[in-house]
Protein backbone atom coordinates (compact mmCIF):
# COMPACT_ATOMS: atom_id res chain seq x y z
CA UNK A 1 0.00 0.00 0.00
CA UNK A 2 1.56 3.30 -1.06
CA UNK A 3 1.70 6.31 1.23
CA UNK A 4 1.24 9.94 0.28
CA UNK A 5 3.43 12.31 2.23
CA UNK A 6 2.78 16.03 2.33
CA UNK A 7 4.92 18.87 3.59
CA UNK A 8 3.77 22.19 5.02
CA UNK A 9 5.29 25.30 3.49
CA UNK A 10 7.83 26.98 5.77
CA UNK A 11 7.50 30.77 6.01
CA UNK A 12 10.40 32.57 7.73
CA UNK A 13 9.75 35.99 9.25
CA UNK A 14 12.05 38.25 11.30
CA UNK A 15 10.39 40.30 14.08
CA UNK A 16 12.32 42.94 16.01
CA UNK A 17 11.23 44.54 19.28
CA UNK A 18 12.58 48.07 19.29
CA UNK A 19 11.95 51.58 20.50
CA UNK A 20 10.04 53.92 18.21
CA UNK A 21 7.82 57.00 18.28
CA UNK A 22 4.39 58.13 17.13
CA UNK A 23 3.22 61.60 16.20
CA UNK A 24 -0.02 61.74 18.20
CA UNK A 25 -0.24 65.53 18.61
CA UNK A 26 0.17 67.57 15.42
CA UNK A 27 2.93 70.10 15.96
CA UNK A 28 3.88 68.57 19.32
CA UNK A 29 6.69 66.26 20.40
CA UNK A 30 6.55 62.61 19.41
CA UNK A 31 5.42 59.96 21.88
CA UNK A 32 8.01 57.24 22.62
CA UNK A 33 6.62 53.71 22.27
CA UNK A 34 7.77 50.17 21.84
CA UNK A 35 6.99 48.52 18.54
CA UNK A 36 7.41 45.28 16.63
CA UNK A 37 9.16 45.78 13.31
CA UNK A 38 8.31 43.10 10.76
CA UNK A 39 7.09 42.71 7.19
CA UNK A 40 3.33 42.56 6.67
CA UNK A 41 2.22 39.23 8.12
CA UNK A 42 -0.18 37.77 5.53
CA UNK A 43 0.05 34.00 5.58
CA UNK A 44 -1.84 30.88 4.47
CA UNK A 45 -3.52 28.23 6.58
CA UNK A 46 -1.34 25.12 6.64
CA UNK A 47 1.95 27.01 6.54
CA UNK A 48 4.52 26.75 9.31
CA UNK A 49 5.61 30.20 10.46
CA UNK A 50 9.27 30.31 11.49
CA UNK A 51 9.67 33.40 13.66
CA UNK A 52 13.11 34.81 14.35
CA UNK A 53 12.52 37.23 17.24
CA UNK A 54 15.19 39.76 18.22
CA UNK A 55 14.85 41.90 21.35
CA UNK A 56 16.63 45.19 20.76
CA UNK A 57 15.16 46.76 23.91
CA UNK A 58 16.97 47.19 27.24
CA UNK A 59 14.53 44.99 29.19
CA UNK A 60 13.26 41.40 28.78
CA UNK A 61 10.07 41.04 26.72
CA UNK A 62 7.94 38.29 25.23
CA UNK A 63 5.37 37.98 22.45
CA UNK A 64 1.68 37.31 22.94
CA UNK A 65 -0.05 35.76 19.90
CA UNK A 66 -3.73 36.51 20.49
CA UNK A 67 -6.08 33.97 18.95
CA UNK A 68 -3.47 31.40 17.86
CA UNK A 69 -4.16 28.36 20.05
CA UNK A 70 -2.72 24.91 20.47
CA UNK A 71 0.95 25.87 20.18
CA UNK A 72 2.67 25.37 23.59
CA UNK A 73 5.82 27.18 22.41
CA UNK A 74 3.93 30.50 22.27
CA UNK A 75 1.58 30.13 25.25
CA UNK A 76 2.12 33.14 27.56
CA UNK A 77 2.58 32.76 31.31
CA UNK A 78 2.83 28.94 31.24
CA UNK A 79 6.43 28.18 32.16
CA UNK A 80 7.66 30.48 29.43
CA UNK A 81 10.57 32.80 29.99
CA UNK A 82 10.92 36.31 28.67
CA UNK A 83 13.56 36.99 26.06
CA UNK A 84 16.49 38.86 27.61
CA UNK A 85 17.57 42.28 26.41
CA UNK A 86 19.62 42.01 23.20
CA UNK A 87 18.49 38.37 22.98
CA UNK A 88 17.42 36.32 19.97
CA UNK A 89 15.20 33.26 19.64
CA UNK A 90 13.49 31.15 17.01
CA UNK A 91 10.01 29.64 17.33
CA UNK A 92 7.92 27.56 14.95
CA UNK A 93 4.17 28.22 14.78
CA UNK A 94 1.94 25.83 12.80
CA UNK A 95 -0.91 27.84 11.26
CA UNK A 96 -3.79 25.39 11.56
CA UNK A 97 -6.63 27.92 11.41
CA UNK A 98 -7.42 30.88 9.20
CA UNK A 99 -8.43 34.19 10.74
CA UNK A 100 -7.37 37.63 11.94
CA UNK A 101 -4.91 37.57 14.84
CA UNK A 102 -2.78 40.02 16.82
CA UNK A 103 0.79 39.73 18.05
CA UNK A 104 1.93 42.11 20.76
CA UNK A 105 4.25 42.28 23.75
CA UNK A 106 2.15 44.19 26.25
CA UNK A 107 1.01 41.17 28.29
CA UNK A 108 4.52 40.08 29.22
CA UNK A 109 6.03 43.54 29.59
CA UNK A 110 7.93 44.55 32.73
CA UNK A 111 6.99 47.45 34.98
CA UNK A 112 9.35 49.88 33.22
CA UNK A 113 7.77 49.22 29.82
CA UNK A 114 6.61 51.83 27.36
CA UNK A 115 3.20 51.47 25.68
CA UNK A 116 3.58 49.06 22.79
CA UNK A 117 2.10 48.79 19.31
CA UNK A 118 0.60 45.51 18.14
CA UNK A 119 1.29 43.61 14.95
CA UNK A 120 -1.70 42.32 12.92
CA UNK A 121 -1.47 38.76 11.62
CA UNK A 122 -3.71 37.55 8.77
CA UNK A 123 -3.98 33.85 7.99
CA UNK A 124 -6.02 33.24 4.86
CA UNK A 125 -7.69 30.08 3.64
CA UNK A 126 -6.00 28.20 0.82
CA UNK A 127 -9.06 29.02 -1.30
CA UNK A 128 -10.16 32.41 0.09
CA UNK A 129 -13.60 33.91 -0.41
CA UNK A 130 -13.45 36.34 -3.32
CA UNK A 131 -13.19 40.03 -2.46
CA UNK A 132 -11.66 42.93 -4.36
CA UNK A 133 -9.65 44.23 -1.41
CA UNK A 134 -8.60 42.90 1.99
CA UNK A 135 -7.70 45.60 4.52
CA UNK A 136 -6.60 45.44 8.18
CA UNK A 137 -7.71 48.27 10.48
CA UNK A 138 -5.93 48.22 13.85
CA UNK A 139 -7.37 50.67 16.40
CA UNK A 140 -5.01 51.54 19.28
CA UNK A 141 -5.57 53.73 22.33
CA UNK A 142 -3.04 56.04 23.96
CA UNK A 143 -3.32 57.93 27.28
CA UNK A 144 -1.15 61.01 26.81
CA UNK A 145 0.38 63.18 29.51
CA UNK A 146 1.11 66.86 29.06
CA UNK A 147 4.69 66.11 27.94
CA UNK A 148 3.38 63.75 25.20
CA UNK A 149 4.57 60.60 26.96
CA UNK A 150 1.95 57.85 27.28
CA UNK A 151 0.82 55.91 30.33
CA UNK A 152 1.23 52.13 30.21
CA UNK A 153 -1.97 50.06 30.68
CA UNK A 154 -2.37 49.18 34.34
CA UNK A 155 -0.98 52.51 35.56
CA UNK A 156 -3.30 55.22 36.84
CA UNK A 157 -4.17 57.32 33.75
CA UNK A 158 -4.99 60.42 35.82
CA UNK A 159 -4.26 63.75 34.14
CA UNK A 160 -4.03 62.18 30.70
CA UNK A 161 -6.00 62.71 27.50
CA UNK A 162 -7.16 59.87 25.26
CA UNK A 163 -5.89 59.57 21.69
CA UNK A 164 -6.61 56.86 19.12
CA UNK A 165 -4.71 55.75 16.04
CA UNK A 166 -5.74 53.66 13.04
CA UNK A 167 -2.84 51.59 11.72
CA UNK A 168 -0.51 53.87 13.69
CA UNK A 169 -1.92 57.11 12.25
CA UNK A 170 -4.20 59.76 13.70
CA UNK A 171 -6.37 59.50 10.55
CA UNK A 172 -6.44 57.14 7.60
CA UNK A 173 -8.09 57.25 4.18
CA UNK A 174 -8.99 54.06 2.33
CA UNK A 175 -9.75 54.52 -1.34
CA UNK A 176 -12.19 52.19 -3.09
CA UNK A 177 -13.88 52.04 -6.47
CA UNK A 178 -17.65 51.92 -6.87
CA UNK A 179 -19.01 48.36 -6.72
CA UNK A 180 -15.91 46.98 -5.03
CA UNK A 181 -16.31 44.45 -2.23
CA UNK A 182 -13.96 45.01 0.71
CA UNK A 183 -13.03 42.65 3.50
CA UNK A 184 -12.28 44.86 6.51
CA UNK A 185 -10.46 43.19 9.40
CA UNK A 186 -11.07 45.35 12.49
CA UNK A 187 -8.80 44.83 15.52
CA UNK A 188 -9.19 46.51 18.91
CA UNK A 189 -5.59 46.84 20.04
CA UNK A 190 -6.53 48.58 23.30
CA UNK A 191 -6.01 46.69 26.57
CA UNK A 192 -8.30 49.07 28.46
CA UNK A 193 -11.37 49.95 26.49
CA UNK A 194 -14.33 48.49 24.64
CA UNK A 195 -14.74 50.39 21.37
CA UNK A 196 -17.64 50.84 18.95
CA UNK A 197 -17.15 51.49 15.25
CA UNK A 198 -19.86 52.67 12.89
CA UNK A 199 -19.60 52.59 9.10
CA UNK A 200 -21.84 55.18 7.48
CA UNK A 201 -24.04 54.60 4.44
CA UNK A 202 -23.05 50.96 3.81
CA UNK A 203 -24.28 47.52 4.82
CA UNK A 204 -21.79 45.74 7.05
CA UNK A 205 -21.89 41.92 6.85
CA UNK A 206 -20.07 40.29 9.77
CA UNK A 207 -18.22 37.17 8.60
CA UNK A 208 -15.96 36.25 11.54
CA UNK A 209 -15.52 37.14 15.21
CA UNK A 210 -12.23 36.55 17.05
CA UNK A 211 -10.89 34.38 14.22
CA UNK A 212 -13.96 32.11 14.25
CA UNK A 213 -16.29 32.01 11.22
CA UNK A 214 -19.74 33.44 11.90
CA UNK A 215 -23.03 32.77 10.20
CA UNK A 216 -23.04 35.98 8.13
CA UNK A 217 -25.31 38.70 9.53
CA UNK A 218 -25.78 42.41 8.99
CA UNK A 219 -24.48 44.66 11.75
CA UNK A 220 -27.32 46.81 13.07
CA UNK A 221 -26.94 50.38 11.78
CA UNK A 222 -23.49 49.43 10.49
CA UNK A 223 -22.09 49.37 14.04
CA UNK A 224 -19.54 46.95 15.52
CA UNK A 225 -18.56 46.58 19.19
CA UNK A 226 -15.13 45.14 20.02
CA UNK A 227 -13.81 44.18 23.44
CA UNK A 228 -10.10 44.73 24.17
CA UNK A 229 -8.10 42.45 21.88
CA UNK A 230 -11.17 41.43 19.89
CA UNK A 231 -11.24 41.10 16.10
CA UNK A 232 -14.17 41.32 13.69
CA UNK A 233 -14.05 40.57 9.94
CA UNK A 234 -16.73 42.27 7.84
CA UNK A 235 -17.62 42.47 4.16
CA UNK A 236 -18.64 45.86 2.78
CA UNK A 237 -19.98 46.51 -0.73
CA UNK A 238 -19.19 50.01 -2.00
CA UNK A 239 -22.33 51.10 -3.85
CA UNK A 240 -21.97 54.85 -3.38
CA UNK A 241 -21.19 56.95 -6.48
CA UNK A 242 -17.64 58.01 -7.25
CA UNK A 243 -16.42 60.90 -5.13
CA UNK A 244 -18.42 59.92 -2.05
CA UNK A 245 -16.83 60.20 1.39
CA UNK A 246 -17.95 57.29 3.59
CA UNK A 247 -16.85 57.74 7.19
CA UNK A 248 -15.85 55.21 9.83
CA UNK A 249 -16.78 56.66 13.21
CA UNK A 250 -15.19 55.63 16.51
Amino acid sequence: MSKIRTWAIEKAVAIQARRGALNLRPGGPETPVWMLEAPELRLRRGENLQVEFANDLTVPVGLDWRGIDGVPAIEPLIGRRLLAAAGWEKVRIPLRHAGTFLCDMSLLAVKDALPARGLPVVVAESDPVGVDRDEVLLVEEWRLRADATAAVPGIDPAETTVSYTLNGKASLDISARSNERLRLRFINGSRRTVIALKLESVDVAVMAIDSQPAEPFLARNGALVLAPGSRVDAFVDITAPAGSNLKILL
